[in-house]
C-alpha cells in the first residue's frame, strides 16, 4: 500500500450526516473555520470591523445607494443609523421603536426610496437624505402592522397583516404602483381607480412567513408552502401559483436570492428552487448536524445571508442555548459544498457595496508583517465589489473576509476525517507519515494528527499532535494502527492556509 494520495481536499466538502466509512477519501467528517471551494479546503479569512462601533445592536442591515454615496442603514431595536463611509447619523423619529431582538426587520429600496418594517411598528421610509429621519409610510393607515414588507417592481407588498388589532395571517396586501423617488400614495383596496388590493393565501393553513423576488415573480413562503405572484395588470393586477413543494420559510430573512436560485431554511431542510419543486441541500450531508445544532428556543433568529465574492450562502443561527447566532453552515453554489464557521453573536446580515476612506497603510495595518495577506497601499473595500457586512449584539458590523483576525483574535481552525479505509475496511493498516500539500505563507504552522480505530462504531484513539511548518518541514511523522484510520489538520495561529491533497504513507498489516 505504501504511498496513498487523497487528491482535491476540497471537492465534496464536509459531510457530517453519512456513516464516514462509506464517504470518498477526500470528503471530511468536521470542519470549523473552514471552507471548501476551487478543489481546496482553505481557513476562513477574518473579519474587521467597518464604519465606527455601532451604539446599539443592529437587528436589520440595508445596503442603500445615493448617486456615488454607498451607505449602510442599520436598525436595532428602538433606533436606526446610516453610515456613509466617513460619518454616521441617526435617522430615528420622534418616538424610538419598540421592536425587540426577535422582532426582525425586513424592507428594501422602492424606486429610491428604503423602506424597513419591524412588525410591531408602523413601516416607515426615507429618501436619502441624512438630513431627514425615518418616516411612518404615508397612506398605510397608522392602526396597521405587518409582519414583511418588501418592493416588487414598483410596489411594496405586505404580508401577515393586522388591522385595528384584528389579525389576518393569510392577507397579502399590495399598494398602489409609485413613481420612481416616491412612495405609493395609496393602499385603498376599494378604490377601483387604483392598483391597490389584498387577498388571503388560505389554501392551507400555515401562515405566511417572508418574500423575495425570483426573476420576474415574486415568491411569498409560508411556513410550509410557497406562492408565486405574477403582473397581470388590470383589472386583478397579480395572479397568485402555488409552486410545487410543501415546504415554506423557517423565519424572517431565511431565504438568500442566489444565480441557482432561491436557497431557503426551512422547518427541517435547505432547499434551493427557481420556482420548480425545490432541491434538498442537506439531504445525505447535512440535515441532522444541522437541525441537531439550532436553539430550540430561539431558532426564529436564523437568517440567510448572501457573500458574493465566494460564491456562498451562509446559514446564520444560534446553537444550542444562545440566543444570536454563533455558527455558520456556509454552502458554496458552485462547488457544491459546505463548510463551517464560527460568529461571534451575529444578529443580522446583508450584501452590497461599501464606500470608506481606509486603506492598507502602515498606521492602519494592525496585523503583523509575516502574516498580513493585503497587498501594500492597497484599499480592502473595493467599491465596485458587492461584499458581506454581518451585524451582531457586541454591539459590531463587521465585514467578512478581510484580514486574518476574528474581531482582533486568532481563530481555531480545524479539518477532519474519520473512517478512512483506503479499500481495505477488513485489514488493519498503520499510518506512519503524511506529506500534505499546503498553499501558505512561509513558516505558517500546522498541527497534525493521526488517529484509528478497529470498528467502524468506535470513536478513534487519537496520537500526538505533530508541528508542521510550511517551507520547512517536509513531511509529518505520525503514527496510528487500525482497520478505520482518521486524519486531522488543526491552526490556532493568525496565518491563513489551504489544503490542495495529501498523502498517507501507509502499511497493510493483515486483518488482525
Amino acid at each position: 500500500m505504501a504511498r496513498v494520495t487523497i487528491p482535491s481536499a476540497g471537492q465534496y466538502g464536509v459531510v457530517s450526516d453519512s456513516a464516514p466509512q462509506e464517504l470518498p477519501p477526500n470528503a471530511w467528517t468536521r470542519a470549523v473555520n473552514v471552507r471548501f471551494r476551487d478543489g481546496y479546503a482553505e481557513r476562513f479569512k477574518g473579519a474587521a470591523n467597518v464604519f465606527s462601533a455601532p451604539t446599539v445592536a443592529p437587528y436589520g442591515l440595508f445596503p442603500y445607494a445615493s448617486g456615488a454615496t454607498k451607505m449602510w442603514v442599520h436598525a436595532g431595536a428602538a433606533q436606526v443609523f446610516v453610515d456613509d463611509g466617513t460619518t454616521r447619523t441617526e435617522l430615528t423619529p420622534g418616538s424610538p421603536y419598540t421592536g425587540t431582538a426577535s422582532d426582525k426587520w425586513t424592507g428594501g429600496t422602492l424606486g429610491g426610496v428604503l423602506v424597513i418594517n419591524n412588525s410591531v411598528d408602523v413601516p416607515q421610509f426615507w429618501g436619502g437624505n441624512v438630513a431627514s429621519d425615518f418616516a411612518a409610510l404615508t397612506a398605510w393607515d397608522g392602526a396597521w402592522r405587518c409582519a414583511s414588507i418588501r418592493p416588487f417592481k414598483n410596489y411594496l407588498v405586505a404580508l401577515d397583516v393586522t388591522k385595528s388589532g384584528t389579525r389576518y395571517p393569510h392577507m397579502v396586501k399590495w399598494s398602489h404602483g409609485a413613481d420612481p423617488g416616491t412612495i405609493p400614495a395609496t393602499w385603498d383596496e376599494a378604490d377601483a381607480t387604483k392598483d391597490a388590493g389584498e387577498v388571503d393565501l388560505a389554501e392551507s393553513s400555515d401562515l405566511l412567513v417572508d418574500q423575495l423576488a425570483l426573476g420576474d415573480m415574486n415568491v411569498i413562503y409560508k411556513e410550509q408552502s410557497m406562492y408565486a405572484m405574477r403582473y397581470i395588470g388590470q383589472p386583478f393586477i397579480w395572479q397568485f401559483q402555488r409552486l410545487p413543494g410543501d415546504v415554506g420559510a423557517l423565519a424572517r430573512n431565511c431565504v438568500a436570492n442566489t444565480p441557482a436560485g432561491h436557497v431557503v431554511l426551512t422547518a427541517g431542510d435547505l432547499v434551493i428552487h427557481s420556482g420548480q419543486g425545490p432541491k434538498s441541500l442537506l439531504t445525505g450531508r447535512m440535515r441532522r448536524w444541522l437541525f441537531g445544532q439550532i436553539d430550540s428556543t430561539n431558532f426564529r433568529r436564523s437568517f440567510l445571508a448572501v457573500n458574493p465574492p465566494r460564491n456562498e450562502v451562509w446559514v446564520c443561527f444560534p446553537q444550542g442555548g444562545d440566543s444570536a447566532c454563533t455558527l455558520a453552515l456556509v454552502w458554496n453554489w458552485i462547488d457544491d459544498s459546505f463548510g463551517v464557521r464560527e460568529l461571534p453573536n451575529v444578529t443580522c446580515g446583508a450584501a452590497g457595496q461599501i464606500t470608506t476612506t481606509a486603506s492598507s497603510t502602515w498606521a492602519s495595518d494592525s496585523e503583523g508583517w509575516y502574516v498580513d495577506g493585503t497587498s501594500w497601499n492597497t484599499d480592502e473595500y473595493n467599491a465596485l465589489e458587492s461584499r458581506l457586512i454581518l451585524g451582531g449584539t457586541g454591539p459590531s458590523l463587521q465585514l467578512q473576509d478581510t484580514g486574518v483576525l476574528y474581531s482582533g483574535v486568532a481563530p481555531n481552525a480545524v479539518l477532519e476525517r474519520t473512517g478512512l479505509t483506503l479499500d481495505a475496511p477488513d485489514m488493519v493498516k498503520t499510518i506512519r507519515s503524511i506529506v500534505p500539500r499546503i498553499d501558505a505563507a512561509t513558516g505558517t504552522v500546522l498541527s497534525i494528527q493521526v488517529g484509528a480505530s478497529m470498528d467502524a462504531e468506535t470513536l478513534p484513539i487519537w496520537g500526538d499532535a505533530v508541528p508542521y511548518t510550511v517551507g520547512t518541514t517536509r513531511k509529518a511523522d505520525c503514527f496510528a494502527s487500525g482497520r478505520f484510520l482518521s486524519v486531522r489538520f488543526s491552526s490556532s495561529s493568525e496565518q491563513v492556509w489551504r489544503l490542495k491533497s495529501y498523502d498517507l504513507d501507509v502499511v497493510q498489516r493483515g486483518g488482525y
